[in-house]
C-alpha cells in the first residue's frame, strides 16, 4: 500500500497531537529559559510539521522514499504480533530499532504513521537545540542562536526529521555525546566523559559509525594524556582530570574492544570484525554504486594503494558533492548546493584557523568530524545517500563555523573582541564575560 494512501485514523490524530504538544511545550520552556532560543526552535518545529504533512498525505520527499517507507511498514508488520509480544524481533544490531520502538507502539494503539513522523520530529527540533548549545559552549549565546537558525531551515535537516528514516534517532544521541564531551574539555570533570562516551554508545547502537567517533576521541585523549604526563614530569604540575580521562577511555577502549568483539553495531557488523571488512572496501564501494546518483567508476579501488589514494577524493564527493558535472537532475542541483554550504563552512574554519587552533574542544571536534567523514566516504557510493549520511555530523561543522557565520563587518568585530579577550555582547543574558589567553573567549558552563 503507498504511503499516502494508509488510512488516518481518530487514534493516528489523537497520537500526533500528544506528541506535538509536547514538543510544543518544550519549546515553549526552552525560549523561556534560554533567550534567542525561542524563534529558531519555533521555526524549525513549523517547518519539520508542513514537510511531514506533505510526506504524509501529498507525495515523498526526496528522501522519504523506499527506505523511509520499509522502516514504517516494517513498523507495522512487526505490530501483528500484539502488544507486549514483540520481543522476538528486537535486534541490538539491526537498522530497525527505532521501527521496534514504534512498533510497540503500533502494537498497542493502531497504524499511525504521522505519529511516527512526529516522534522524529521531536528528535529533530532536540538536534536542532544540542547544535545551538554545542556553538554557545564553544562560542557564545549570539553564535548558538545563528546556529540555531542555519540547523532550523537547512533543507536535509528538516527532511530527516518529518520522514521515518533514523537519521534523527542518531544525530539526537551524537550530538548530546558532543555537547557533553566539548563541557569535559572545558571542565575536565570525569562524569562528563563517562556521560558523552555512553550517549555516543547509544548512537552506535542507531549507527555503528558512532564506534570510529568513539575510538578518535580515544586515540586523541591518550595523546592528551601522554602529553600531560611528559610536561607534568618537567614543571611538577599535573591537571588530573586531562590524565585520568585520556588512561579511563583507551583502557576502557581496549578492554571494550576484546570483551564485546562479537557484539553487533547496525551497518558495521561484528566489533570483532570491522578490520576484516576494511580488506572488501572495493566491493563494498561497488554494490552501493547503483541508480542514477551512483559515483563515477573511477571511484571504486582496485587494491590497497588506490584505496588509500582515493580517500580524500571521495571524502570531498561525500562532503561537497555531487559535482556540476555529475548533476543529472534537479535532485541533484538541490544536493550540489548543499554541497556548496558544506564546502562555505569549512573554509571559513579554514581561513580563520589560527584564531581556533589552540583551543582543545576545537581540536577535538575537528578529530571527530575527520573521522566520520572518512568513514562515510567508504560507506556509499551514491550522491542521495551521501548527503543523508554528511548530515549526521552536520551539526559540528554549523557549531564550529557559528562564531564566523554572518557578516563580514560582523565576523571582523568578533575576532577583534575574541583578540582582546572579550566575548561579543550578548543582549539580555546575564551570563559573566568570557576571558581566554588563547584568543577565544572560554565558553560558559551552562548546565544542559
Amino acid at each position: 500500500m503507498s504511503y499516502t494512501l494508509i488510512p488516518f485514523t481518530l487514534m493516528e490524530l489523537l497520537l500526533t497531537a500528544s506528541f506535538l504538544m509536547v514538543v510544543l511545550v518544550a519549546v515553549l520552556w526552552t525560549g523561556v529559559m534560554r533567550e534567542g532560543y525561542l524563534w529558531p526552535l519555533l521555526a524549525a518545529l513549523v517547518a519539520r510539521i508542513v514537510a511531514a504533512l506533505v510526506q504524509r498525505f501529498h507525495f515523498p520527499l526526496p528522501q522519504g522514499g523506499a527506505d523511509a517507507i520499509s522502516f514504517e511498514n516494517r513498523a507495522w508488520f512487526w505490530a501483528q504480533s500484539g502488544c507486549g509480544n514483540l520481543g522476538d524481533h528486537f535486534s541490538m544490531g539491526s537498522s530497525y530499532l527505532h521501527s521496534w520502538l514504534i512498533a510497540n507502539l503500533y502494537a498497542c494503539t493502531d497504524r499511525a504513521p504521522l505519529a511516527f513522523q512526529s516522534v522524529n520530529i521531536a528528535l529533530g527540533i532536540l538536534t536542532v537545540y544540542l547544535i545551538a548549545r554545542i556553538a554557545e559552549q564553544l562560542w557564545d549565546r549570539q553564535a548558538a542562536v545563528r546556529a540555531a537558525w542555519i540547523a532550523a531551515l537547512f533543507p536535509i535537516l528538516i527532511v530527516n526529521a518529518a520522514v521515518p528514516l533514523r537519521e534523527v534517532w542518531f544525530t539526537a544521541f551524537f550530538l548530546l555525546g558532543v555537547l557533553w564531551l566539548v563541557r569535559w574539555v572545558q571542565s575536565q570533570h570525569t562524569g562528563f566523559l563517562v556521560a558523552a562516551v555512553g550517549v555516543l554508545l547509544a548512537a552506535a547502537i542507531v549507527h555503528g559509525a558512532a564506534v570510529f567517533a568513539i575510538a578518535g576521541i580515544a586515540v586523541v585523549l591518550v595523546g592528551w594524556s601522554i602529553k600531560e604526563f611528559l610536561r607534568a614530569s618537567d614543571l611538577g604540575h599535573m591537571r588530573p582530570g586531562l590524565l585520568f580521562g585520556g588512561l579511563l577511555l583507551g583502557t576502557a577502549g581496549v578492554l571494550g574492544f576484546l570483551v564485546m568483539d562479537e557484539m553487533r553495531f547496525s551497518s558495521i557488523g561484528q566489533l570483532g570484525d570491522v578490520m576484516e571488512q576494511t580488506e572488501t572496501l572495493d566491493q563494498r564501494a561497488e554494490r552501493s554504486a547503483r541508480g542514477g546518483a551512483a559515483y563515477p567508476s573511477f571511484l571504486i579501488p582496485s587494491n590497497d594503494l588506490q584505496a588509500l589514494v582515493l580517500t580524500p577524493i571521495r571524502t570531498g564527493y561525500l562532503l561537497f558533492g555531487p559535482p556540476l558535472w555529475e548533476v543529472r537532475s534537479p535532485v541533484h542541483l538541490i544536493g550540489m548546493l548543499e554541497g556548496l554550504f558544506y564546502l562555505a563552512l569549512v573554509l571559513l574554519l579554514a581561513v580563520y584557523r589560527r584564531h581556533w587552533w589552540k583551543r582543545q574542544d576545537f581540536r577535538l571536534l575537528v578529530v571527530v568530524f575527520i573521522v566520520l567523514a572518512i568513514i562515510f566516504a567508504w560507506g556509499t557510493s551514491n550522491f542521495g545517500t551521501a548527503a543523508r549520511h554528511r548530515a549526521k555530523f552536520l551539526g559540528i561543522l554549523i557549531a564550529l563555523a557559528a562564531g564566523l557565520a554572518g557578516r563580514r563587518l560582523w565576523r571582523w568585530e568578533r575576532l577583534r573582541r575574541l583578540a582582546n579577550g572579550r566575548s561579543a555582547p550578548t543582549a539580555g543574558t546575564t551570563d559573566p564575560p568570557e576571558t581566554s589567553g588563547a584568543g577565544l573567549p572560554q565558553t560558559r558552563h551552562a548546565s544542559p
